[in-house]
């Protein structure tokens, strides 16, 4: 009968720990049952002896023991109080394999209150009672110890027929979750003024810690938040991990509920929760350059380059202009046709025209193609000066990583320890090459370049002429001063997910194992999010197909279309200081035509004293 038990509740593995001989058919029907098994006398029990046969056979027996105990009571007490603390000295964690360890002890009914007052500490424990072989009509009788609100109680477990009717049923405290059990989480400190929540006197990034806490609502465990000690992702150091990976590493915490990114190099010592909990990529992120050159606004329409060709063109069209009405016109004198070719010109390129006819084709055309030139070119300037009246428009330094790369005078910086770091120095593209060791040559006199910091790179920023490469989960910076600018790298996206120890026994539970979800997390949400949540019977997975994931994301990171800078819908007031070069074009023209009057009067005076003498 017990191994028709132990069939139904599936165990593929089971430890014995006995204090009588042991039946030998039974150790046979479990052989042909396909259950393996490691049998152990404990007649003369020791808690040292106990101990090195759980470290035996945890290797064997992983992720969890399938204990089975047939002592007396006493004896059962004592090897349930060691397996606690066994459980607590595999790792620095409380959380290990306490609660994924299955016991089912062999006794009498009678040993219920002295099991229940031992304090154990074992989650799943259940009390099989058999039959005497000699009275056929009573039947097994089984009970679990339960969590409840007050505390632990035995609640009977249905048998039928020598089975278990629901497996699930000797060792629900699963389906309850970890039952108040708390979870040690690691998180960076957020060194930004946006985006934060205070926790213990320190601000963490706040949609990470707001997806923990959904999590430890619906899975029933709690959680205390720590740093990590160098405060900082985590860098590889001759296979010792720094930052919050090494304490994944040390196994000091029990995952990182952090904006940690998916790549190959950390798959060593951490394990993903999936599916992740956001998509990232690498941007440039740089202070806007200010306005410059107001007084020459009239002429930065145009490159000088473009002045260049167009003096050239119009004095080019002038010449050619006047010595095709040289030749033409060959009575009239030669300073009267420099003039009138010169006049025409003019004329055109001001929209002004010209009183002056030809009737030679060769001067209509290219009087004609002077005009055409002079119509668009005029009617692009005209257009560019309107738009930039209307709309502010910034031309950034660089567009992509070679611009910044060829920006001699501007230094780059990204955190050393982030995911940054991988993508630079595994990349084997040329421009990429090429930022990494403009970092690494600038390191040498500002080792700030490097900081995990991110208020260094910050004050950088603000001082100007400074570019930060960093995670996109940062272009929020923007909505907290509009003098700054993010562009795609078009390099390096990847995904955001919480780590756990390589290893980890809970991993499964996380992702996508089974637990009710309290009804009161879910209120906010609608009711048809609530079912699906419960058919989705998940955890991770449950957030993300649920949509209280995505929504919890918007929530902290709006879209990047709406940066929360002001955006004017209506063509704004143009100010005097963005016209000031044509009004001194108007003085200093006023001043022209008075001196010009002057003189005239000066020369009219004069010559009314010649005639008069």
């Amino acid at each position: 009968m017990l191994v028709h038990l132990l069939i139904s509740l599936n165990w593929q593995s089971v430890l014995v720990l006995r204090q009588q001989e042991l039946d030998i058919h039974f150790g046979r029907s479990l052989e042909m049952s396909g259950i393996s098994s490691m049998d152990y006398d404990i007649s003369f029990f020791q808690e040292e002896h106990l101990l090195t046969i759980l470290g035996d056979v945890e290797k064997l027996l992983q992720p969890r023991l399938n204990v089975l105990l047939l002592c007396d009571v006493t004896t059962t007490v004592s090897v349930l109080r060691q397996l606690s603390r066994f459980c607590g000295t595999r790792s620095n964690t409380s959380v290990d394999l306490c609660h994924v360890s299955r016991v089912l002890v062999v006794g009498k009914s009678d040993d219920l209150p002295v099991l229940l007052d031992s304090n154990i500490q074992v989650e799943n424990v259940a009390l099989l009672e058999l039959p005497p072989r000699q009275g056929h009509s009573s039947k097994a009788r089984m009970w679990t110890l339960m969590f409840h609100p007050n505390g632990r109680a035995f609640a009977d477990v249905a048998l039928s027929n020598d089975t278990i009717i629901n497996p699930t049923d000797v060792f629900p405290n699963v389906k309850f979750g970890y039952n108040g059990r708390q979870f040690t989480a690691v998180m960076k400190d957020n060194s930004f003024d946006y985006d934060y929540i205070t926790v213990n006197k320190r601000r963490v990034f706040g949609f990470p810690f707001c997806v923990l806490n959904l999590l430890a609502e619906a899975m029933n465990f709690s959680y205390r938040v720590i740093p990590p000690r160098e405060d900082e992702w985590g860098q590889n150091i001759n296979g010792s991990w720094t930052g919050l990976l090494g304490m994944l590493q040390r196994r000091e915490a029990d995952l990182v509920s952090d904006m940690l990114n998916i790549h190959s190099d950390r798959i060593a010592v951490a394990d993903y929760l999936l599916p992740p909990i956001a998509e990232t990529k690498q941007v440039i992120i740089y202070k806007k350059e200010e306005d410059v050159d107001k007084d020459t606004f009239l002429l930065r329409q145009f490159q000088p380059f473009v002045f260049i060709m167009f003096g050239v063109s119009l004095i080019t069209c002038m010449i050619f202009l006047s010595s095709l009405i040289l030749v033409h016109d060959k009575d009239e004198l030669h300073s009267r046709k420099c003039q009138t070719g010169a006049w025409t010109i003019l004329g055109a390129t001001l929209k002004q025209g010209s009183i002056i006819t030809s009737s030679h084709d060769s001067e209509r055309i290219l009087v004609a193609a002077w005009w055409m030139f002079t119509t668009i070119i005029s009617a692009v300037y005209c257009g560019t000066i309107m738009t930039t009246f209307a709309v502010k428009l910034e031309t950034p330094p660089f567009s992509n990583m070679a611009e910044l790369a060829a920006r001699e005078d501007y230094k780059i910086g990204y955190d050393a320890s982030s995911i940054t770091e991988n993508l630079l120095q595994n990349s084997k593209q040329s421009v990429v090459m090429a930022i990494k060791q403009r970092v690494q040559d600038l390191s040498a006199r500002d080792p700030d370049v490097f900081s995990s910091n991110a208020t260094k790179h910050l004050q950088k920023l603000w001082q100007g002429k400074y570019a930060y490469i960093t995670d996109v989960v940062l272009t929020d910076l923007r909505t907290t001063n509009c003098k700054l600018n993010v562009i795609d790298t078009k390099y390096g996206k990847g995904f955001v997910a919480f780590h756990v120890p390589k290893w980890f026994p809970f991993k499964q539970d996380f992702r996508n194992r089974y637990v009710p979800i309290d009804v009161s997390i879910l209120d906010k949400y609608d009711r048809k999010e609530l079912i699906v949540a419960r058919l989705s019977r998940k955890n991770m997975s449950l957030l993300s197909d649920s949509g209280i994931l995505q929504r919890t994301f918007q929530e902290w990171f709006p879209s990047t279309a709406d940066n929360g800078c002001p955006v004017e819908a209506y063509p704004k007031a143009v100010s005097l200081i963005k016209i000031q070069s044509i009004f001194f074009a108007v003085g200093a023209g006023l001043v022209c035509s008075s001196m010009i009057l002057v003189a005239e009067i000066v020369w009219y005076k004069m010559k009314q004293k010649l005639c008069q003498r």
